[in-house]
């Protein structure tokens, strides 16, 4: 049998393919893990409104039903409303945006972004505290004020009957904020969120190599279960952990039917991350910047250990990412 939890998100993904049009690397926020640090501080240009109505025609072509806009930030996108209702006017059916929230806090901005055909909202917010989010995740002080109003802001509106697919939250898991997912889930649970995905730390720009904001599994594992726990007793949330193998919960001592129940409900990447189309709109050739993001992660930004190719799941794991391996290397990965 599907778990609830499974189906509200099938229910949510359904079987649209979908499109994730990346607009440009800029942003209004300046997280320290940020993948696309390096490329935002060069100034990227932005992607040409024209080749963005482009790569929406030519995937809606494909067959794509969903759309999404990524970047660095695409609230600050200068053409976004106009994207948005270019990918409703196409016939897109999900049309979604995933944000940081700052710009968000301006409610006429939210109205206007619903308007254009906007149905669903990803929301980066990493700490229900000020001190971790503003000074030192986001770089941005008040920050955290202008999102918690931007979440504000979208909660009326879909109370209002719009946003029909959703506002969910994404935070990133790391150090600082591992052990404080209880009460993260408690403080946006108050505000009316509870659809929450917590993405295990890519580490990335200026926490590359720093164990300090990447834990090991090893590390992790004990109150990840914990919370999954807690969320079957008591919480009953949508949550789910990105990045994390389904071995790694027999480093908490999760074994057997327990194991299978939770790496289904809450690890299942194969139905969380449907497979998606990605076009990197503001490059050039458009043949060469158009690709697959979970067959990217699976054979060019991740690895397994030998021993994963007698793991009985081994064609649906990710493994874990490359850049994890180099500073915890990949003992901890064990055959199901």
């Amino acid at each position: 049998m599907i778990p609830s939890d499974k189906a509200n998100r099938a229910a949510v993904f359904g079987e649209l393919r979908r499109i994730e049009v990346h607009l440009g690397t800029r942003c209004n926020n300046l997280c320290v893990f940020c993948m696309s640090g390096a490329n935002r501080d060069q100034q990227e240009d932005w992607a040409s409104p024209e080749r963005v109505r482009e790569e929406l025609r030519h995937f809606y072509e494909k067959g794509c039903r969903a759309a999404g806009f990524l970047g660095g930030e695409p609230t600050v996108y200068p053409h976004i409303i106009e994207s948005i209702a270019c990918a409703r006017g196409i016939g897109y059916e999900r049309i979604a945006i995933c944000t940081n929230a700052t710009r968000l806090s301006d409610a006429d901005f939210c109205r206007r972004l619903v308007e254009a055909g906007l149905t669903r909202a990803t929301l980066s917010i990493h700490s229900h505290r000020p001190e971790v989010e503003d000074g030192l995740i986001t770089g941005v002080p008040g920050n955290l004020s202008r999102k918690v109003m931007a979440v504000k802001n979208l909660l009326a509106l879909r109370r209002d009957g719009r946003l029909r697919d959703n506002i969910s939250l994404n935070p990133v898991l790391c150090r600082p904020t591992m052990r404080e997912m209880e009460k993260y889930i408690a403080f946006f649970g108050d505000l009316g969120l509870d659809d929450i995905r917590f993405n295990y730390i890519w580490p990335q720009g200026a926490v590359r190599n720093e164990r300090a904001w990447t834990p090991s599994f090893k590390e992790a594992m004990p109150e990840i279960v914990r919370i999954m726990l807690l969320n079957e007793k008591r919480l009953g949330r949508h949550l789910s952990f990105g990045g994390v193998p389904r071995c790694a919960l027999t480093l908490a001592g999760v074994s057997g039917r327990l194991g299978d129940f939770l790496a289904a409900k809450y690890l299942d990447e194969a139905l969380f991350d449907p497979a998606n189309d990605v076009s990197m709109a503001t490059k050039k050739g458009p043949m060469q910047d158009r690709f697959v993001w979970q067959e990217v992660k699976k054979n060019v930004l991740k690895t397994a250990a030998p021993q994963c190719a007698r793991c009985r799941f081994r064609n649906r794991c990710e493994g874990v990412w490359k850049t994890y391996a180099d500073l915890y290397g990949l003992e901890e990965l064990s055959p199901l």
